[in-house]
């Protein structure tokens, strides 16, 4: 008990720090902290004046010594907030399923927004709940809602203590909120005896502008209060519809999502929300920001232009030029880097996702069912966020994002199927999808599963390219050399594509320069699939003498392979690891089946392959590979929804053809 103590008061400090810094921060539209909460209930519906503290057993991040220890000791107690464990997080801001819980106990209906449930509840829909909850109780509530000026703040007055505040009606105790920013203002305050339990601005209007050169001058720049919606107790709280979607942007080769500068501009006026200022930019005026321009980690800047315009980033390099985004941009600093999101409605996210994913070229159905596809793909993103700070990035490891401009018929495309996704039994399904397939489709658990464990999706199925599917059986060696060297003639849908059949050559004093570079980076990334048998338990890339096949999915996709020397044996799993494993490199040129070539590629073009022995002697000196498409080959092809619908499929029949079990529903009829 000795050495927990201190760690119990080193944690309530930090608490008490990171809350103080966090009120600073609120605003109207920012969330509500769960002890300001607590605080607003226990004065409100519960009795403070019974003694509680024998009935709750003590949390680690809540000392009996700060100001909100009574409050949520009085709503454990009463059952109407919960705890995790030993702790309660003060500090997190109340979510839409806590405040979802709240209202359950009190028999209130609460309707959150789709896919919202663990994000922070808006400070202004938790009032108008509040407003809700306290009308509906058969209690007399004393509790006075009125506007107030603030006259007094406790940094500027020699006679209040550090948590008073007072107002043109005399003063109260504020635990936990800070109004400095509110001085000599007027807010609308909620009032319960001599408690302030919340202020909000009490006019609801937007910040004072503040019109400003490319320099932001923190020091002569006129402070104004971010803008913030208004609200009427009597609006309906929000209906299901998608939600904004959060996009991390990476940097210029997509190798990291963080960024050393960012250089900002837009083709209108824009405004950049930065240390609780809003400044104004004429349009084509430049701002760069860089990590010493934050004062400290997790301080976040906002971008955005006026009139639905959008913001160019010059510090970026698209295959389209410098990328434009619509929506707003968020920078966030995070130790000596900067980390960029753009944060936009979900369909118009799609807009710079469908044209960067599929050729706007190609039929309209396909672009359709493309669009589907990374609609499902961006919502489960948005259920499952890849970040805490972000649902999902712009790279292949997610969805590419404005590498390409927005056209009007992949625009066209997202319109046409607005909020359709892929949904089995009132879920929806995560889409997978790839360039081009070889003539054989993987099941999700070929590509993704682990040996261990067998994946839920049983939407990807293998089966054969044709019309009608087919089942593959190209698990042998034999088998599959026979379907690559080969296929059976107009079988296959994509049998004329470029992609359709390639073949590289692999030196073994290449493969042994990537296994230098790479295994123990993918071994990091990727450990389950990895094992190393080694006598000194060192891996020595000079020893690898040859590659054996271990295990071929029955849609013919690698799923083993074993790299073998005289004191070493290292075993990799998974068609990625093996395709980034064995890499060309960057002089040697894939052979496609047109007699076209692909040079600089960082990873096989699928893992559809097998590999043919060069010898010189008895010594194997490298490796021929022979293999076809380009991608992980689960789910939809691209190529392949392209061919079906120049055969006249519509979107609904294309994706019906690679998904097997699903419907295409509106997301708003969804659970």
């Amino acid at each position: 008990m000795k050495r927990i103590q201190p760690v119990i008061l080193l944690l309530a400090a930090m608490t008490l720090f990171l809350f103080y810094r966090q009120s600073h921060r609120q605003s109207f539209t920012e969330g509500i902290t769960r002890a300001q909460t607590a605080r607003m209930l226990a004065w409100t519906v519960c009795d403070m004046n019974k003694d509680r503290a024998k009935s709750v057993e003590p949390l680690i991040d809540v000392d009996s010594t700060l100001w909100y220890a009574d409050e949520i000791t009085t709503v454990l107690a009463e059952g109407i907030m919960k705890k995790d464990g030993d702790l309660f997080h003060p500090i997190d801001y109340l979510t839409w399923e806590e405040a979802s819980n709240i209202a359950d106990f009190f028999d209130i209906s609460l309707s959150i927004p789709v896919f919202q449930k663990r994000k922070p509840m808006p400070l202004e829909k938790w009032l108008q709940f509040f407003d809700r909850l306290l009308a509906e109780q058969d209690i007399d509530i004393k509790l006075i809602k009125k506007e107030q000026k603030i006259l007094a703040v406790p940094s500027a007055s020699d006679t209040l203590d550090r948590w008073q505040v007072k107002t043109d009606s005399g003063i109260y105790s504020c635990e936990g909120l800070a109004l400095e920013k509110y001085l000599d203002q007027t807010v609308t305050a909620y009032i319960y005896q001599d408690q302030l339990l919340m202020a909000v601005p009490a006019d609801h209007q937007q910040a004072e502008i503040i019109t400003a050169s490319t320099s932001v001058d923190t020091d002569n720049t006129k402070a104004a209060e971010a803008p913030s919606e208004s609200f009427s107790q009597n609006d309906p709280l929000p209906a299901a519809s998608a939600p904004d979607i959060r996009v991390c942007i990476m940097n210029d080769d997509f190798s990291s999502e963080a960024h050393k500068n960012l250089r900002l501009t837009s083709d209108a006026a824009w405004q950049l929300t930065f240390h609780n200022k809003v400044i104004q930019y004429p349009a084509d005026e430049v701002v760069e920001l860089n990590a010493d321009d934050f004062s400290e980690d997790g301080e976040t800047a906002e971008a955005v232009p006026e009139n639905h315009h959008c913001m160019t980033i010059l510090s970026i390099n698209r295959s389209c030029g410098n990328p434009s985004y619509s929506g707003r941009l968020q920078i966030m600093r995070s130790k000596d880097a900067l980390f960029l999101i753009n944060i936009l409605p979900t369909e118009t996210y799609l807009k710079g996702v469908v044209p960067s994913e599929m050729p706007a070229s190609y039929h309209l159905e396909a672009l359709k069912a493309q669009a589907v596809c990374a609609r499902s793909y961006a919502l489960s993103a948005v259920k499952n966020p890849k970040y805490d700070f972000a649902d999902l990035n712009d790279s292949t490891s997610c969805q590419v994002y404005m590498n390409q401009g927005t056209d009007t018929q992949t625009d066209l495309a997202v319109d046409a199927t607005a909020g359709e996704v892929l949904s089995s039994r009132q879920k929806i399904v995560t889409a997978k999808y790839f360039s081009s397939s070889c003539g054989s489709l993987s099941s999700s658990d070929d590509i993704w599963g682990y040996q261990d464990t067998a994946s839920q999706d049983t939407h990807m199925t293998e089966r054969l390219e044709t019309e009608p599917p087919g089942i593959p059986a190209l698990s042998s060696e034999e088998a599959f050399r026979n379907f690559i060297f080969q296929p059976a003639e107009n079988t296959y849908l994509e049998s004329s594509d470029p992609w359709f059949r390639w073949q590289t050559e692999l030196s073994m004093a290449h493969i042994r320069s990537n296994i230098a570079e790479s295994f123990a980076k993918r071994m990091s990334a990727d450990p389950k699939r990895f094992t190393v048998l080694s006598s000194d338990g060192i891996i020595d890339p000079d020893d690898i003498s040859q590659i054996k096949i271990v295990k071929r999915a029955e849609s013919g996709v690698l799923q083993k392979i074993k790299l073998t020397g005289r004191n070493q044996e290292l075993t990799i799993s998974g068609e990625y690891n093996i395709r980034c494993l064995l890499a060309p490199s960057s002089d040697t040129a894939v052979i496609l089946q047109d007699k076209s070539t692909r040079n600089g590629m960082s990873l096989l073009p699928s893992g559809y392959f097998f590999l043919e022995e060069i010898n010189d002697g008895e010594q194997i000196t490298g490796y021929k590979i022979y293999g076809g498409g380009f991608g992980h080959g689960a789910g939809l092809s691209q190529n392949g929804a392209d061919t079906l619908a120049e055969k006249g499929y519509d979107y609904r029949e294309i994706l019906t053809y690679f998904f097997e079990g699903i419907n295409i529903e509106n997301v708003n009829t969804l659970e």
